[in-house]
C-alpha cells in the first residue's frame, strides 16, 4: 500500500473511530475498522486516546452554567430585501456589460477603451511638425517630450 493510499485510509478510519464510539457504524464497517486497527499501530493509538477522552467526558458530572445559554435563531432575510438585492445585482451586471461594449464606434468617432475621443485643439501646423522633427533629429531617443507633449 502506498503512503498516499495509507494516509487516506488512516484519515477515513480515524473519522470512523468517533462514529464507533457513538455506535453509529454498521456491522461491516465495524469489522473493517477492527481489521485496520489490528494492522496499523498509529490508528490503534489514536483510537485508544479518543476512546479514553470520550470515557472521561461521559463519566464527568454535568455542570450547570451560572447564566442561561441563549441560542438565537438565525435571522431570515425578508423576501423584499432579497428582491432588492437581486435587482441591484442585475443593474450592476447590466452596467458592467454595457461598459465593455464599444458604443463609440457606432458614431464613427475614434474611441479609446469605449470612450469617444474628441479633438479640442487644432491639428498642428506644418511648422510645428517640422520643428518637432528637427528636435527629434537633434536629440534622438531622448527627445520624447517637448513642451510637455509626447512626440511621436
Amino acid at each position: 500500500m502506498s503512503a498516499i493510499t495509507r494516509a487516506v485510509t488512516c484519515e477515513r478510519v480515524r473519522a470512523q473511530v468517533s462514529l464507533e464510539l457513538d455506535s453509529e457504524l454498521s456491522q461491516l464497517e465495524r469489522r473493517m475498522l477492527e481489521a485496520h486497527l489490528a494492522r496499523c499501530a498509529d490508528c490503534a493509538r489514536f483510537a485508544e486516546g479518543v476512546g479514553e477522552v470520550t470515557r472521561l467526558l461521559r463519566s464527568a458530572p454535568l455542570e450547570t452554567p451560572s447564566r442561561p445559554v441563549i441560542v438565537r435563531a438565525p435571522r431570515r432575510l425578508s423576501l423584499a430585501r432579497l428582491q432588492v438585492a437581486a435587482a441591484a445585482a442585475l443593474v450592476l451586471a447590466t452596467l458592467g456589460a454595457a461598459a465593455q461594449l464599444d458604443f463609440g464606434s457606432l458614431s464613427g468617432a475614434p474611441t479609446v477603451s469605449g470612450v469617444e475621443v474628441r479633438y479640442t485643439q487644432q491639428l498642428p501646423t506644418r511648422v510645428d511638425v517640422e520643428s518637432e522633427l528637427a528636435i527629434i533629429e537633434l536629440f534622438g531617443d531622448r527627445a520624447t517630450t517637448y513642451s510637455g507633449a509626447r512626440l511621436l
